[in-house]
């Protein structure tokens, strides 16, 4: 699938890495079902220049030693030019790499939000709109706090930044005319650590963890009397009450936390788990 063939609601979320605005029910299926195909497309694209790029730099390293064996001394010049063109090559590579990465789109986050509608179908009011904020962008430098200094431990220094992301605020009403609202925020955590060798030399290594926090609220559409309320894992989950338009509201939160062994955490709570907090709530409130 190319750009081109995008419909203007997916090339438009494409391009801004964001999705806005009020949708049906089976039109917001379809915008994400074309972006998971868009992606797939992408990260192929991604994979392929990734492959190019390495094979540059191979090429890069084996051209210049053969360069060096095979020209003689006074030819100099010649062994300059050979190393500028493979830099020029290798560099070009490594940028279009880059800009094919910028492109890509978070394809777990995605998955996510179809496995929770497709779910919910069935219960949703055909008559309103999913109102979405979504943020595809991930975990950028804007969004990163300020350098904490950490103990330092065995090492000789450790730094930790920790990036913020509420990238995700969907709300949506049922058949019976409760309404419903989700949000989730990410907490990327990544810490620098900073040793020296035996031999003198000093490494950086970094790590990353992961918190989601997935908030469900469910808005009775008269005041209800709510059920006793359900049993929950007091390390990650959290119920409470909160007063919305006057009116007492149930909100459930619920954390999950990912330490991937390298490189940036790409997992994310499914679908089902957000229509798991969406159903507990639910099943508060007394049936008339």
């Amino acid at each position: 699938m190319k750009r081109e063939d995008l419909s203007v609601a997916a090339r438009t979320a494409a391009d801004a890495r964001a999705i806005h605005g009020s949708w049906g029910g089976p039109e917001f299926e379809q915008l994400l079902q074309e972006l998971l195909a868009y992606d797939a497309v992408l990260d192929a694209r991604v994979a392929f220049r990734l492959r190019v790029m390495i094979g540059a730099i191979v090429a890069a390293v084996v051209g210049f030693i053969v360069a060096v064996v095979m020209i003689a001394e006074e030819d100099g010049l010649l062994v300059l030019a050979v190393m500028v063109v493979e830099a020029l090559v290798v560099g070009a590579t490594v940028w279009r790499w880059l800009q094919a990465s910028k492109m890509a789109l978070p394809e777990r986050a995605l998955l996510m939000l179809q496995q929770m509608f497709r779910l919910i179908r069935q219960d949703l009011d055909p008559a309103e709109k999913i109102r979405v904020n979504v943020d595809l962008t991930g975990p950028t430098k804007a969004k990163r706090g300020q350098k904490q200094k950490l103990p330092a431990g065995a090492f000789i220094a450790r730094e930790q930044y920790v990036f913020a992301d509420p990238w995700c605020h969907v709300r949506f009403q049922l058949r019976d005319g409760c309404r419903l609202t989700l949000r989730q925020v990410d907490q990327v955590i990544e810490v620098r650590r900073t040793k020296r060798s035996l031999r003198g030399k000093t490494k950086v290594k970094v790590r990353y963890k992961k918190l989601c926090r997935l908030t469900a609220m469910l808005l009775p559409p008269a005041p209800v009397r709510w059920k006793a309320r359900p049993q929950v894992d007091a390390e990650w989950e959290r119920l409470r009450m909160a007063n919305k338009r006057g009116q007492e509201v149930a909100v459930l939160e619920r954390w999950f936390l990912y330490k991937p062994h390298e490189g940036r955490p790409r997992e994310n709570p499914s679908g089902a788990d957000a229509v798991g907090l969406l159903y507990r709530l639910c099943a508060m409130r007394e049936v008339a």
